[in-house]
């Protein structure tokens, strides 16, 4: 199918998704639960996305600070560079979150902010960094959703069964990670031969790491912790819409299942299918219509507003580049 139908249909599909969501619910009671949002509280929220986009940052760094030391005994991942401040990787993630807005999947934004790092530290050891970065934020994910499951009443048996085949495709992504086997097979075929030298230097990396076990340990804590403030944010933008007690250990184990359903390519930037996600799971847990997809929209304008920032530093970046 014609690359620009498919935008065309995503943008269909979003706008259908959003009219639907907005036909659930009283638009008045809607606009009236914003009605005490003030400036001080929306900039909180926003502090709690600055601290969310600097933990995955600072876990990038680790990665890429491990992948490019010049003393690392391997002749696959290696690059003589110094260490990439992470207030810099801070602002490529913003940049990410504004090629997002422009290109209908998440991906993209992960392969620019590799791209302008891999300038400086490799594009093998940039994009295994920004791979393993994603990784093991998923598997976190996956991981306190599997967990939190038994505990919550509200979990019935779609959600079990959901939760279960997030954690096979974990195993399987690992599986894939880490068989040296599978890389050897597909390398007989000529026609995937270039891409199949890519993922090799990938595997190559997650070798690496699943040897350096204080990296592992480092990164896996600061998922944990990026996932449990994805809850905060999650529970603040509810209170700002006026739903005061959202439950927070129900909100561990659909929240994952949320992120994952915003990340099917069906939309640009996963628009309507996050708010529907939204929608569905939180008015399961007890907020009202109008709560659920005030809480929504919230987290969705913050993410523009990350994205603008991310815009405003990607056309410095090119205007440095061609001064340079």
């Amino acid at each position: 199918m014609n690359t620009k139908i498919k935008s065309i249909l995503k943008n269909i599909i979003a706008l259908a998704l959003i009219l639907a969501l907005f036909s659930f619910v009283n638009i008045k009671e809607l606009f009236n639960s914003f009605a005490n949002l003030t400036i001080l509280q929306f900039s909180y929220l926003m502090f709690i996305s600055i601290v969310l986009v600097y933990i995955s940052a600072l876990k990038w760094s680790l990665f890429l600070s491990s992948f490019s030391s010049p003393n690392r005994k391997t002749n696959t991942v290696s690059s003589e560079v110094g260490e990439i401040p992470v207030l810099r990787l801070f602002n490529l993630y913003l940049v990410g979150y504004f090629v997002n807005l422009l290109l209908p999947s998440f991906l993209g934004g992960d392969a620019v902010r590799s791209w302008y790092v891999g300038k400086k530290v490799g594009q093998h050891e940039a994009a295994a960094a920004t791979i393993l970065e994603r990784y093991t934020g998923f598997a976190a994910m996956i991981l306190l959703a599997s967990g939190f499951i038994w505990f919550v009443k509200q979990a019935n048996l779609e959600i079990k069964l959901l939760v279960g085949a997030a954690f096979a495709g974990l195993i399987v992504i690992t599986f894939i990670g880490l068989s040296t086997k599978v890389s050897s097979y597909f390398l007989r075929y000529q026609q995937i031969e270039g891409v199949m030298k890519h993922f090799k230097k990938i595997q190559d990396a997650f070798h690496l790491a699943k040897k350096d076990r204080p990296l592992l340990y480092k990164t896996f804590a600061l998922s944990l912790l990026f996932h449990s403030v994805t809850v905060i944010n999650t529970i603040a933008c509810a209170q700002a819409v006026d739903w005061m007690q959202p439950p927070i250990w129900d909100l561990f184990v659909v929240l994952p299942i949320i992120l994952l359903i915003a990340a099917i390519p069906l939309a640009p930037n996963g628009l309507g299918l996050q708010e529907g996600a939204f929608f569905f799971f939180l008015t399961g847990l007890g907020a009202t219509p109008e709560q659920a997809l005030g809480t929504a929209l919230i987290l969705r304008a913050k993410s523009y507003v990350l994205a603008i920032a991310g815009g405003l530093i990607w056309l410095y970046l090119k205007f440095k580049d061609k001064k340079a």
